[in-house]
Order: structure tokens, then sequence, then C-alpha cells
């Protein structure tokens, strides 16, 4: 059973797995949803070798990232393709999460319902994914729907999941100082003020009340989260005929007041064989999206204003968030640095919804039982709708009504993609010894964006689009894009005795975005399977022992190219709105074009060893490969007026390896125990950049504490401090009055030279052990990371305020709240000398662009309890005088807790999914602990 296992190859087809030349991971619907998970993005995470999750810390919905055998691209344009049903399926990450603020909209991935998926199969890299053509150069993930099922009459099922998160990791806050500064309580934004001792003291508000500790904001401040997801489907299947269509809701309360998601999905498939020669097939789905005050992030978010606030302050007092006269309220006066955290959840609103469609036709002619035409027509549309209000910061005596920061913009996105492709498939056989499998195909894709928006202050009411007479139009803009790509395609299978099997593609795409002269490219690849054990048994007198079931070995090699975006040939102009003017403006932010373009090539080999042994109850799949990404489509500085200019340079390899093992070590009558192993390591090398160039940083400015970005030569991902403190060649502080030094030496070569840190794990683990008795099944799935760093840039915003754990020690009054910290002298002797905590403490803590982020650098390492379900399955006896032919009741958990970490808070979250922020932990919305209950019925 296990050797004839069937997975979905590109472009839809069947093969058996032992026969392919590539590495292909094959997850099935009850492996890939035990625990109710409404996103099928964070529901992989785990279960793919090779296969790194980006998530982004923001609240329901946060975006997402996959990456497959790691970064290839300097641009970070290095998701994976997503097919569903044969039609592409565009998953954009809308974030605009900052280091300033903004709002995480999530990915359209959300729109596919996971209760409709019968299976994933993942094509990791090129090798597998070459007929694909350019979008797939980073792996595809192949998604393929349910069907009916096979029963006299329609077959109804209904899926119910219930679940509750509650608050699990969150920084470490200390809780023995309140507010004030030098150890005085006093009014502050700082809590370095005096031991918590129950005396009463006059507070911020003018009431007399303990001076004690009242709870820890990080916690205090969050709702318990809800989530329910309903599905409901109806299906059949006669003898020439099959149908399916399904229905499901999710809505979601989040952790954050007034914190919604909701999403309505309804899906349609149906086929029908009209003859022996002619069938054909649809799918439509139709789903809609909708969030509600999703939080703002950054600087100006809640979370950056919960890890100032001082133990004594109760967050009950700040939740009339304006006085009477509609002036801010605050624990620390009127103040734009410091905001009243329920202040920000209520004046700054905002929603989105997101309609979409998707589907195709598909019809087929079978010539003869070796030979079918197929001609099929997809498409994906979807519009998106914003809005945002920001009723102004109403501090001081401005009143919130008048605040001229007040406004509101509105905005909407529109995104139709079209595909129409024709194949011939053929499947030979010669003889009795070979077998040969062909397919050339067309593709012809289209798409089409456009993006309008429109943002307006000074308004008089802020429920609607009302100004007063000094409003101003302060920001608009409509863009948009369209593209197209021409394909032509082939593959030859050739088979010998079903123990070696030889596969050779080839692929030609012409781009609309790149130039006539070098629009056109071709990539070609070749993958051989030879299945060891089969072989040795055809041969007369030999046999593989008993125990040794199966052994293959498989190598490939393959080439893919990538085009680039539209409008980069040749310069174009705009008309914007920029603080109520016209003004002009370049196209791509002053970005200059180049109609030299080529490709991006990116060329790879890998080879493989399966083995299984022990009637198939102990296997494992070992991958090793190695690629190169050269002519990377980036920017670079140009002279005046532009700002960059698009250029072909660089060269990334990636080198690594992927095993997946997997064993049965109990099996008897009632009782099973398996265990599933993926484990995977990459290593991403920046090999050369540009001529007169020798690093690159991928995001973040001057503000910002932290920069990731690579030296040629090095390691994709490097983490560079904008600051650095005065060190000697011990890396010991060299200190002055007993505090650290900035070294105002440290130059951008020497800062080059001197990465705190690296974005790169040195291994991904889990590890899924399944136990079964009778009807009863306890799955349990642990996720690990080993290695790289992160910079927990809010313990340093936390340092600074004294609310974090760390800033605990910090003397006592007897001897003036000082510290003795390690390191040495200006002279190089030990130093004895002893420094003021608060001002040791507010040297190194992150105030904004101020502070030293090398103090806040940790291993990124961990190992979390990422789900763990427990579920009956009751018998068909139990169910004999039931109207239901199936019925499950399981307990689910998603993300119950890390069993082992370093660094503090959530290390497996950034701020949002680009290389730079998978470094970042900066203001994140705390890690969150799902649990509850579903229920699986049949009828």
């Amino acid at each position: 059973k296990v050797l004839s296992e069937v997975v979905v190859t590109a472009l839809g087809i069947k093969r058996e797995k032992k026969m392919l030349g590539y590495s292909v991971q094959d997850i099935k619907a009850d492996e890939l949803n035990t625990t109710g998970d409404a996103s099928v993005t964070s529901a992989l995470q785990g279960k793919v070798a090779g296969l790194q999750m980006n998530t982004s810390s923001t609240g329901l919905g946060g975006s997402t990232k996959i990456t497959i055998r790691g970064n290839s691209s300097l641009t970070d344009n290095n998701q994976p393709l997503w097919i569903v049903d044969g039609v592409p399926f565009t998953d954009n990450n809308t974030s605009g999460a900052s280091f300033y603020g903004g709002i995480d909209r999530g990915g359209t991935s959300i729109d596919i319902n996971p209760d409709d998926i019968e299976s994933i199969s993942v094509l990791k890299g090129p090798n597998a994914a070459a007929l694909y053509g350019s979008r797939a150069g980073n792996g595809v993930i192949l998604v393929t729907t349910k069907k009916g099922t096979k029963k006299d009459g329609f077959g109804v099922s209904y899926n119910g999941t219930f679940t509750w998160s509650v608050v699990g990791e969150t920084l470490d806050m200390q809780d023995k100082y309140g507010q004030g500064e030098g150890g005085v309580y006093k009014d502050s934004p700082f809590s370095y003020g005096a031991p918590l001792n129950g005396q009463m003291v006059t507070a911020w508000n003018g009431q007399e009340m303990p001076y004690t500790r009242y709870g820890n904001p990080l916690r205090d401040y969050f709702n318990t989260g809800f989530a329910q997801n309903h599905s409901v489907s109806v299906g059949n299947v006669t003898e020439k005929s099959n149908f399916r269509a399904s229905f499901g809701y999710n809505g979601n309360d989040g952790l954050f007041k007034g914190e919604t998601l909701d999403k309505i999905t309804v899906d349609m498939k149906a086929g029908t064989e009209l003859n022996k020669y002619l069938s054909m097939e649809g799918k439509v789905s139709v789903s809609r999206t909708k969030a509600e005050n999703r939080p703002y992030y950054g600087l100006g978010g809640e979370v950056a204003q919960l890890l100032s606030i001082p133990n004594n302050i109760r967050l009950s007092d700040l939740q009339q968030y304006t006085t009477a006269e509609k002036m801010h309220v605050n624990w620390y006066g009127p103040t734009l640095e410091y905001l009243n955290p329920y202040y920000v959840r209520h004046q700054l609103q905002n929603s989105d919804e997101r309609w979409r469609a998707f589907g195709y036709y598909n019809a087929r002619i079978n010539f003869t039982d070796w030979l079918h035409f197929s001609a099929k027509y997809a498409f994906d549309y979807y519009r998106t709708r914003l809005y945002d209000s920001d009723l102004g910061n109403g501090v001081g005596i401005t009143s919130v009504t008048q605040q001229t920061n007040d406004g509101m913009s509105r905005g909407e996105e529109n995104f139709f993609e079209q595909n129409a492709e024709f194949m011939l498939n053929g499947d030979n056989r010669i003889g009795s010894d070979f077998r040969i499998g062909y397919t050339l195909g067309a593709n012809f894709m289209y798409q089409n964006y456009e993006s309008l928006s429109v943002g307006v202050r000074n308004m008089l009411s802020k429920d609607q689009w009302i100004f007063n007479t000094g409003a101003l139009l302060n920001t608009a803009d409509n863009s948009g894009y369209e593209r197209a790509t021409n394909s032509v395609f082939g593959s030859l299978q050739l088979a010998f005795r079903e123990y070696l099997s030889l596969d050779l593609t080839a692929r030609n795409d012409w781009s609309s975005t790149l130039p006539v002269r070098n629009n056109s490219f071709f990539y070609p690849s070749a993958n051989l399977s030879f299945v060891v054990s089969d072989f040795v048994n055809s041969l007369d007198g030999h046999q593989m022992p008993a125990w040794f079931n199966f052994a293959k070995v498989r190598v490939s090699a393959a080439q893919v190219g990538k085009d680039t975006d539209p409008y980069q040939l040749v310069n174009t102009v705009k008309y914007k709105y920029e603080n109520g003017v016209r003004v002009l403006d370049q196209s791509g932010g002053k970005i200059k074009a180049n109609d030299n373009l080529r490709p991006e090539i990116s060329s790879s080999y890998e080879g493989g060893l399966e083995m299984k042994f022990f009637q198939n109850r102990l296997g494992f799949d070992f991958t090793y490969y190695y690629s190169r990404t050269k002519n990377q489509i980036m920017s670079i500085p140009a002279a005046s007026p532009w700002t960059a200019q698009w250029i072909n340079a660089g060269l990334i390899t990636n080198k690594g390896f992927e095993l997946m093992v997997y064993a049965t070590p109990v099996q008897t009558k009632d009782f099973t125990f398996d265990i599933n192993v993926n484990l995977s390591k990459n290593l991403s090398t920046v090999e050369e950049l540009y001529e007169g160039k020798d690093y690159v940083f991928f995001d973040g400015d001057d503000n910002f504490p932290v920069w990731v970005g690579a030296v040629a030569g090095g390691k994709l991902g490097d983490i560079y401090a904008r600051h650095l403190l005065k060190r000697n060649d011990k890396g010991e502080l060299i200190l002055k009055d007993g505090l650290p030094q900035d070294n105002n030496e440290a130059d951008l070569n020497y800062i080059l030279s001197h990465p705190i840190g690296n974005i790169q794990p040195d291994l991904l683990m889990s590890v899924t052990p399944t136990f079964s008795y009778k009807g009863f099944t306890l799955s349990a799935m642990f996720d690990m990371k080993f290695g790289g760093d992160i910079v927990s840039i809010s313990e340093g915003m936390a340092t600074n305020a004294g609310t974090a754990e760390r800033t605990e020690n910090r003397g006592s009054e007897d001897n003036g709240w000082k510290i003795l910290l390690p390191g040495v002298k200006e002279d190089g002797t030990p130093n004895d000398v002893w420094c003021n905590a608060q001002s040791y403490y507010q040297k190194i803590g992150l105030n904004k662009t101020n502070g030293n982020a090398e103090e806040f650098v940790y291993d990124a390492s961990y190992i979390k309890l990422k789900e763990l379900s427990l579920g009956y399955n009751f018998s068909r006896k139990l169910l004999k005088k039931t109207p239901f032919t199936s019925l499950r009741l399981s307990f689910v958990g998603r993300n119950l807790g890390f069993l082992m970490k370093h660094a503090p808070g959530n290390p497996d979250g950034g701020y949002n999914t680009s290389m730079f922020s998978q470094a970042i932990d900066f203001t994140s919305v705390p890690y969150t602990r799902t649990f509850g209950f579903s229920v699986n019925i049949g009828f």
C-alpha cells in the first residue's frame, strides 16, 4: 500500500511516488488540520521538511510567509506558488505593519477553507516545479480539494470547532518598583521609583490609593479570544458524475476589544463523463473575509504603550480615556510620546473586507485509452475595500474633535488573473518492459491590478464624509498594472520495468515585464529514479531480505527563470496629492528604469535516498540539494534625481538537506504508536552583489536601531546594530565612571564587520507522535528551531521605561541605587566603579532611535507544543440506531507553550513577514494559547 502511493505533481498529473526523481511531500486532510486551524498556511507549519514559516505577531489573521529551502532572492521574492485544483491562487500579504505603525491585514491564502482540502502536495524547488514556469522558482504548494463521496443518495457532513485563546508567553516584567525616578515616587513616564510597599500615595488622577502592584498590563489588557468554525458539505458520486457543495463560516473575536475577523466560503465542484470520449469538470469558489479594528502596530500602537505602564497604575482607571472636555487622559500627563492604550484602541479604527471568486472549467477529450487532450480556463478575482480613521491625538489643551491630525482614508484594490491552458497527454506501454508518458502544452496568463485610495483630514464628523471648511484632501492615489506571460511546455517520462525512470521537462516563457530582446527564457529539468529493491527482486535467484522492503536513489537537475514586476523598463510619471497639493511623482519611488533587464536564473541540483524496513513500519527519505540564483533583479543607489536604479546583479547559493523519518514502533490489534519526524537544514550565502558594492540592507532606515542585510561572501541575513558599545579585543565592555560608552569610531565598515547575529536557523525540526487505542486517538506535534538570532526591541523599550524584568537589579536606597557592571576601565583594569542603575538601563535601553540593540540579542531556538488533539471515533455499532454514519469528538489545542526557549516573549513571531522582521520582536502581540473542542459528523 505504501509503495504504490500516488501523489499529485506539476500540472495536476498523478504519478506513483516511487517513480519520481525529485522530492515531493504529501499531506492528507486528516494530517493537515487535526486542531481546526482556520488558516491553511498556519496548519502547514512543522508538517513539511524544509518549509519555514514566518508568522507576524500582529493579531487575528496576521500575515504568514512560507519559504521552501531558504531565501533565494535579495528582493524578498521568496514565496512559493499556490495552485488550487490547477488554478494559480494569489497569496498577497497586505501587511502595513512597520516601525512607525500600521496595520497587518493578513494574507489572501486565508480565503481557502481547510475543511474543503483533500490533500496538499509540496513541490520543493525548481526540480519538482519547473513545468510551472517562472512563478514556481520557489516551489509550489498544490492544493487538491474534495470531491463528492460515493454512497446511496447524497452524503452530508458537518465539521465544527470551538476554541478559546488566552495570552500565553509575554515579556517578563519586573514587579518590585513603581512609577518615578531615582528611587523616588513621582509623576514620571518611567518606573524607576521607590519599591512598591503598599503605602497610601496621591496617584496621577488625584486619588489616594495604595502604592502597590495592580497586575501585569501585558496580560490584563487583553480579552479571552473566541473562534467558531462551521462547515457543511453535501456530495454525491455516481458511475459517471460527481458533485460536492460546501458552506463554511469562521468567526473570530480577538484578544483586543472590538477586534473581529469573519469569513464565509461557498464552494461548488462537479464533473461528468458525457461518453467515453468527452468529460467535463468545473469548480467555483466564493468567499468573503471581513475584519474590524485590527490592532495598530509600532511606536503608536497599544502594545508599545503597555510596555511602559508602571506597576502601580490601574488599567481600570485608564478605561475612561477622555475627559468631559474630550481631552486625552493618560497616566503621565498630556504627551504624544506616551498614549493611553484605550485611547489608541478607540480613536484609531479600521476595517477591511475582501470578496473573492476563483474557479475553472476543464474539458477532456479521450482519443484512445492512452491519449487525451484537455482545455482549461481558470480565473482568480478579488476586491478588497479598506477603511481607516484617525480621530487625532487630542493632547494638551487641544480637544479631540479639534485636533488637526484627525482624518479618514478609504481604499480599494482589485486583482484579476486568468489562465487558458491546453495539454495533450499520452501514456503508452512498449512491450512488457517499457513505458513512455508525454505532455505537450501551452498556457496564456493575464493579470490586472488596480488600487485607488483617498484620505482627508480636518473632518467635521468621524462617522460620515462630512468636511468642515478647513478640510484638506491629504492623499489621493491611483495605481495599477497589467502583465502577461505566454508559455509552451513539454515533458517526457521513460520507465523501464517499473524500477528505472527518467523524466525530462522543458518550458519557455515570454514575459511582458521584460524587454523584447530578453523576454524569452527557456528552462529545462531532468530527473532519474532507480528503485534498487525492485531491481534486485527482478533478478533471477535474488531477493531482498524480508525485513528490507524498499530502497530508491534519485538525482535531478533543473533551471527556472524569474521575470520582474511591471513597469521597470521605462520611466513613467503620475500625479498624486500630498497635503492637498497636486504634485508630479516618478513611479516606483524615483527608481530609474532599466530597459535591458534580464530574467533571474535559478539552477538547482538534488539527490535523494529513500528506504523502508520491517513491512514498511520504519522508513526515511533523505534529500541533499544545492541551488544558485544569479542575475538578481535589484535596486541600487543612483545619481540625482533618481534615488535608485534597477539592475541585474548578485548571486545567492542555497545548500542543505531534508530528512523525513516515519515509524510504527508498536502495532497490535487495538493499539498503535506512530511517529513522524521532519528535519531540515539550509544555508543561504550571498556569493556576489554588484560592482562597487559589497553589502546590502534589506529593510530598516537610519531611525531604526538595527539593520538586517548581508556582506558579499557572507551568510544571508546578518543582523547589525546601528549603535555599538566600546569593547576591548576580548569583547569586554570598556566603562567610564562605571557606565558603558558609545563606540563613536564604529563607522559603517566596522558595523558590517561586527554583526550581532543572523536570522538563519541551524536546524528546523518537528516530531509528531500519534497513539491510537480502539476508537481513541491522541496526537501531538512538537515544533522546534535551533539556532538563529532575534533582537527583542520590546525588551529594549521596556528596559528604557524601567518595566523589564532585567531592571529589577538596581541596588538599594542605602547605596544610592547603584550597581557594579562587569567590564574594564579605560586603563584596562577590572571595573570597580559603581554606576547609577537608571542611568545604565536608559543608556542601553531602546527609546525610538536611541539605545544599543546588541544588548537585546538572543538565541531564537525553541521547542514548543504546536498542536495537541485527543479524539474519539464512534464505531458503526454505536451509531447503528442514530442518523449518523460517522461521529468524532475531539479536544484540541494549538500553541500550548514553549518547552524550551532563550528569548523573552515569543521567539517565533516578527512584526511582519519580510526577511528583515524575522529578526525583530517589536511590540509584538503576546503569544496566545488556543484550546477547545471539535465535532465531525457524517450523515
